[in-house]
C-alpha cells in the first residue's frame, strides 16, 4: 500500500465470504470507499494442515469463523455499516453485533471511537433450515487449547487422565515446551493476517485489541468436529469476567472473549445452528486466578517452561522476546501472584530477576494492586487477588528490603481493604459433571 489509509474515507465494510481448499481457509473482506477504485480487499488465511483428518469442516462453523475474523479488518476504518454479502441468519447477525460491541470495547476506548461498537449490519436473510439432531459424542476425547501460561497447564494436568489432545494456533516456543512436558498428542493450526492490513496500519488505519480468543475458539471447534473429538475445553477463569474501566455506560473488558459473556454467546449460537452447546466450555470458570495459582504450584515440571508475558507471543516473529519481559502488567501480576506461593528463589529463577527491585514500575504495580488508575488492559486477575498476595509478601522476611516491597508497606491499610473486597457470588459456568469431577479430584 503506497498511499495513505484514511479511515474516514470509507463508507462501509463488506464480509464477502469464504472458501476452503486443501485444508486452507480463506475469509474475504472489503473496505468500501466512495468509489470501487478506492476499495481495499483483505484475505484472512488459516491453514489447518493435517488437523482436519481429511474431512471438510461443517459450513456452519466456517460461517461463524468468517464473521469472527472480520473484526481484524473492520477495525481498520470502523465505517458505519457492515454488509454481509452472503445470506445470513438473524442469530448470526446478532452474534456479530455482540462480538463487535464487547470484543472491540478496548479498541474503541483507546481510539475514542464509540460509534465503532454499533455499526449497522445489513445483508440478505438466509432461509431457516432444520438440522438433524447433533450426533456429537460428549464423552469423546477433549481438545484442550494451550496458551503457554499457568491456566492451560492446570487444565492439562487436571484432564491428563482423559488423555486430551492439545491444540494451539501458530507456533510459539512456550507452548511447544508445555506440550512436550505434558507428553500428550498435539495439533497446530497456522493463522495469517493479510499483509495489506499491516500496511494499512502503517499508512494510517485504526488499530487495537481484537477478541483473539473468540477466533481461536472457533478454530478449535472446527478441529474438534473434524476429528470427532469431544468438547473444546478452555481455561478461562472467573477473573476474566471483570472489566477494566467504565466508558460511555459500558464495561470495557480486555478479556471479553475469555469472559462468561462470550462463552454464553458462543454456546447460544451453537444451539441456534443445531449443535450441542456443550461442545464448548471453560473448565476453570469457577476458579479465581489465586485458586489457579495454588493448583499450578503443584506442577513444578512447568515452572521453567511456562510464560504468561505477551512478548514471546508477538505475531511478528522479529518482535518476539525469548522470555519474560518483566515490565508488562502480565509479568507483574504473575510475579505478585506466584511470589508467596513459590518463594523468592524460585520466582527470581523463573523471571531472571526480582521485579520488586524496579522502582520505575511502581505505578504499574499500583494499577494491579487496585491503588492506581484502573485495572491494566491485560489478562490479569482481580485487585483483591494481587492485594492478598502482596500482604503475604509484606509479612515474609524473605522479601524485606526490596524497594517496592518497602514502598508498599505504607499502603498496607488500603491493601487490607482491597483484599477484603471480594465478590463471593458463584460464577456462572457450564462445566459438565464429568469434567467437574475431574476438577474436584485434582484439588
Amino acid at each position: 500500500m503506497t498511499k495513505p489509509f484514511v479511515p474516514q474515507s470509507f463508507k462501509s465494510f463488506r464480509i464477502d465470504g469464504y472458501d476452503i481448499v486443501d485444508g486452507v481457509f480463506s475469509g474475504r473482506y472489503t473496505m468500501c470507499g466512495a468509489d470501487t477504485a478506492d476499495d481495499v480487499s483483505f484475505v484472512e488465511t488459516i491453514d489447518f494442515g493435517d488437523s482436519l483428518a481429511g474431512s471438510r469442516p461443517d459450513d456452519r462453523l466456517l460461517r461463524l469463523l468468517t464473521l469472527t475474523c472480520s473484526l481484524s479488518y473492520y477495525k481498520a476504518a470502523a465505517p458505519p455499516q457492515i454488509e454481509i454479502a452472503f445470506p445470513s441468519y438473524d442469530f448470526e447477525r446478532e452474534y456479530l453485533r455482540q462480538v463487535i460491541a464487547g470484543g472491540l470495547g478496548e479498541y474503541a476506548y483507546r481510539n475514542n471511537l464509540p460509534g465503532a461498537l454499533s455499526p449497522e449490519i445489513v445483508g440478505g436473510s438466509a432461509e431457516v433450515r432444520t438440522h438433524d439432531v447433533d450426533a456429537w459424542n460428549p464423552d469423546a476425547v477433549p481438545l484442550v487449547p494451550v496458551g503457554g501460561g499457568k491456566d492451560s497447564v492446570v487444565s492439562i494436568e487436571t484432564l491428563a487422565p482423559l488423555q486430551p489432545v492439545l491444540f494451539n494456533v501458530n507456533k510459539f516456543d512456550p507452548i511447544d515446551r508445555c506440550v512436550e512436558i505434558s507428553g500428550l498428542a498435539h495439533l497446530r493450526v497456522m493463522r495469517s493476517i493479510d499483509r495489506t492490513l499491516i500496511e494499512a496500519n502503517a499508512a494510517g488505519a485504526y488499530n487495537g485489541h481484537i477478541p483473539v480468543t473468540a477466533i481461536n475458539s472457533i478454530i478449535g471447534l472446527i478441529v474438534a468436529d473434524a476429528n470427532d473429538f469431544g468438547p473444546v475445553v478452555l481455561s478461562n477463569e472467573r477473573s476474566s469476567n471483570v472489566g477494566n474501566v467504565e466508558w460511555m455506560g459500558q464495561d470495557i473488558n480486555h478479556q471479553w472473549s475469555k469472559s462468561v459473556t462470550y462463552e454464553t454467546l458462543l454456546r447460544d449460537t451453537l444451539s441456534a445452528y443445531g449443535l450441542n452447546p456443550d461442545r464448548y466450555f471453560s473448565l476453570l470458570r469457577g476458579l479465581s486466578e489465586s485458586q489457579i495459582a495454588d493448583r499450578f504450584a503443584s506442577s513444578p515440571q512447568y515452572f521453567r517452561a511456562f510464560i504468561s508475558c505477551n512478548r514471546p507471543f508477538a505475531l511478528d516473529a522479529g518482535r518476539r522476546g525469548a522470555t519474560w519481559c518483566g515490565h508488562c502488567p502480565k509479568c507483574q501480576f504473575v510475579f505478585v501472584l506466584m511470589a508467596p506461593r513459590l518463594g523468592r528463589d524460585e520466582v527470581e529463577a523463573i523471571f531472571g530477576r526480582n521485579l520488586f527491585e524496579d522502582t520505575e514500575s511502581q505505578a504499574e504495580f499500583e494499577d494491579i494492586l487496585g491503588i492506581g488508575a484502573h485495572k491494566p488492559f491485560e489478562c490479569v486477575g482481580e485487585y483483591y487477588e494481587a492485594a492478598e498476595s502482596m500482604l503475604t509478601i509484606l509479612d515474609n522476611e524473605a522479601w524485606a528490603g526490596l524497594p517496592l516491597v518497602e514502598q508498599f508497606r505504607s499502603a498496607r491499610a488500603d491493601l487490607e481493604r482491597i483484599a477484603a473486597d471480594q465478590d463471593d457470588t458463584a460464577a456462572v459456568q457450564y462445566v459438565p459433571e464429568r469434567y467437574r469431577a475431574a476438577l474436584d479430584a485434582d484439588r
